[in-house]
């Protein structure tokens, strides 16, 4: 209905997986992708794509928060 063609409903429709199951593994899904499309072009095996699941980044994700919090980055005004 949202979509020109099927190639537009297949984008979408992986789009939405990978925003859904990163949800369902407890990863925040705009950080998650951020970190996917930054990481990406980089990946040149499977090993490497699979890194990049909702579930194998989350603890990078996590931990990256993590020291965040612990040292705020100063902004410049």
């Amino acid at each position: 209905m949202f979509c020109y063609d099927k190639v537009g409903a297949r984008a979408s429709a992986n789009l939405f997986s990978l925003v859904m199951t990163a949800r369902a593994n407890g990863v925040e899904p705009f950080e998650y992708l951020s970190e996917v499309f930054e990481q990406l072009p980089a990946a040149t095996t499977v090993e490497a794509i699979e890194a990049l699941l909702p579930w194998n980044l989350k603890p990078i994700l996590d931990a990256r928060r993590k020291r965040q919090t612990i040292a705020p980055q100063h902004v410049a005004p």
